[in-house]
């Protein structure tokens, strides 16, 4: 019987990552990454994950055996493989999973869009995605890697969430007729990583989106309804478009539903399914004496 813990090897230790090595060190794992974010490496360090400078990237690919990917992509696609793949394909790794998002598919049109659709990118930043996609894909030609994409929909969770927007009256409540966004909690994505670096099998690319692709406004007026606090008056975005900021605009452009089932199929129910379960969860933990 082999014992031999797998030493997981995380190149991104970005804003999911407390979560995702919470889930990992709790199920034993020898965790490692890099970050020279100050708090995020103390924090980390302290849930027993062994924290490298981004100078140091090789000492966390050479002990690992398994790597997951979460540094975004920049111009030229994806940093980690065009810097270090050479160092990968010399080390033990044997499974890598790739974080990307599910803004490759672009607009849809408020249709169904699964992991066989059509990729649509709009934008420099949606190619720049799905260029990260095929980076990492490559390296399959290089070395007989098994590389799981997980296309991720918008994240939330206990430090990013609609109650502090609300709060802190930096929210803008809109409405698009039949217009759909799609979320995930991160812990819904960690809970998934976990799984999938135990089984470190599957390949392919799978979404990670919850059960309920919905408007904002409906995201928005739930929120608003446990915190009992009253919106600012709802605008139409066909009456205000021109005055946002392109960056803004983007989000509103695209238009999809995100079909899971893959997701479900290969690791099984998530644990908040809407952002109802999602919200109240956070909700509770906020504010414990409501």
């Amino acid at each position: 019987m082999n014992l031999k813990k797998k030493h997981i090897s995380i190149l991104g230790l970005g804003n999911i990552s407390i979560v995702l090595c919470r889930y990992l060190t709790n199920k034993d794992f020898i965790v490692s990454g890099v970050t020279d974010n100050k708090i995020r490496r103390e924090y980390l360090s302290r849930l027993g994950v062994k924290v490298y400078s981004k100078k140091d990237v090789i000492k966390s690919i050479q002990n690992a055996d398994v790597l997951i990917i979460t540094a975004p992509p920049d111009l030229n696609g994806c940093p980690i493989i065009r810097n270090y793949s050479v160092d990968i394909i010399k080390s033990n790794i044997k499974w890598i999973g790739y974080l990307s998002s599910t803004a490759v598919y672009g607009n849809h049109y408020g249709k169904v869009v699964d992991e066989n659709s059509k990729l649509n990118p709009q934008d420099k930043i949606e190619f720049c995605r799905l260029k990260a996609e095929q980076d990492v894909l490559a390296l399959q030609s290089e070395k007989n890697f098994i590389i799981e994409i997980f296309r991720i929909s918008g994240i939330y969770g206990f430090d990013r969430n609609i109650f502090r927007q609300i709060i802190s009256k930096n929210i803008r409540p809109i409405y698009k007729k039949n217009h759909f966004f799609n979320r995930i909690h991160e812990e819904d994505i960690a809970k998934t990583l976990v799984a999938a670096v135990l089984s470190s099998r599957n390949s392919g690319v799978v979404n990670l989106s919850d059960d309920l692709p919905s408007s904002q406004l409906d995201m928005v007026l739930y929120a608003s309804k446990l915190l009992n606090i009253k919106l600012p008056k709802v605008e139409n975005y066909d009456e205000i478009n021109n005055s946002l900021q392109s960056s803004i605009k983007r989000y509103w452009n695209n238009n999809r539903k995100i079909n899971n089932s893959l997701l479900k199929e290969r690791y099984g129910s998530l644990k908040f399914p809407t952002y109802k379960e999602g919200l109240l969860n956070i909700y509770k933990i906020m504010f414990p004496d409501f």
